[in-house]
């Protein structure tokens, strides 16, 4: 008798065991959500692929960055994407060269460069992400479901507010965060490498016969303003008032800083990009200005007012 009630007993925990086992072998494994890239894509070019989802028409704005996001579900159940954020640094602007002003100011004479005081005025799914341009960790929520075993691609829409066009870039470092598993556990973020965009638009810049026509016009307004010359004489640009003897050749300076800068920032810009023809171009045209410089400060020198 004992020894049936023991059989019993044994096939009674055999049967339960091969139940659980079962029940294990069909319970499928939580989502897991891998980052597989992101590129920096051009607005117009996403809206131009074949049958591009409706929201995705409404949430991109032209000539801002869009963080082209691929991913994929290496689990056995969907997974939800619930937050995006961007940490957001190394902040250049890159202002236009003004247009050059030549005045004679009374209270002794100018001889080094001086501050002047300046009052600036104020695919599957895609996010538009608006955000202060200011350096700094910005968050917004998302509901971007990737099935189990699929790849999924979405968008990011990158709003700065403040920028301006054709002078602002940032570095930007993308995380996602896919909250909870199913059953509870945290799930850690997924971070991708610092990319550098340019904020609102690629710039622009001031050629060089512009520059040549306005280093001209510096010392044919300076003989104007002061026939015999004058200590006081300046030339105010970019909120510095600068001494006549070296303003032309700061004009040249301040010209070759920026495009120096601008090809710094384009080739950061140029690596994560989908379509790097519109930057190549931009990049050819910046080296051709490059050498012209020389001939800039020579023209500065021969036209150098008194």
């Amino acid at each position: 008798m004992g020894v049936a009630v023991i059989a019993a007993v044994a096939a009674v925990a055999a049967a339960a065991i091969a139940a659980w086992a079962t029940l294990r072998a069909r319970r499928k494994p939580d989502g897991r959500i891998r980052l597989v890239d992101v590129l920096v894509a051009d607005a117009s070019a996403v809206l131009a692929e074949p049958e591009p989802a409706a929201r995705v028409l409404d949430e991109l704005a032209p000539e801002r960055p869009v963080l082209d996001i691929a991913v994929h579900n290496d689990g056995g159940q969907s997974c939800l994407v619930r937050r995006v954020s961007l940490e957001v640094e190394g902040l250049v602007h890159v202002p236009a060269l003004d247009l050059p002003l030549v005045v004679d100011l009374p209270g002794g004479p100018i001889t080094e460069p001086l501050p002047v005081c300046e009052r600036r005025l104020g695919p599957s799914g895609s996010y538009r992400f608006g955000f202060p341009l200011r350096e700094g960790r910005h968050t917004r929520g998302v509901n971007q479901q990737v099935a189990a075993g699929e790849d999924d691609r979405f968008l990011l829409s990158l709003m700065a507010r403040e920028a301006v066009r054709g002078q602002d870039f940032y570095r930007v470092t993308l995380s996602l965060d896919c909250g909870r598993t199913r059953r509870g556990k945290k799930t850690k973020p997924l971070t991708w490498e610092p990319i550098t965009v340019a904020a609102y638009g690629l710039p622009d810049w001031e050629t060089p016969e512009v520059i040549r026509e306005r280093l001209t016009y510096i010392a044919d307004r300076a003989r104007e303003v002061a026939p015999g010359g004058g200590d006081g004489v300046c030339v105010i640009f970019n909120a510095m008032a600068h001494p006549l003897r070296t303003a032309m050749a700061d004009y040249v300076d301040f010209y070759e800083a920026k495009l120096k800068i601008l090809e710094a920032l384009l080739r950061q810009c140029r690596e994560h990009l989908t379509d790097r023809a519109a930057i190549e171009t931009r990049l050819a045209a910046l080296e051709a200005a490059l050498g012209e410089v020389a001939s800039l400060y020579g023209h500065a020198t021969a036209h150098r007012a008194p």
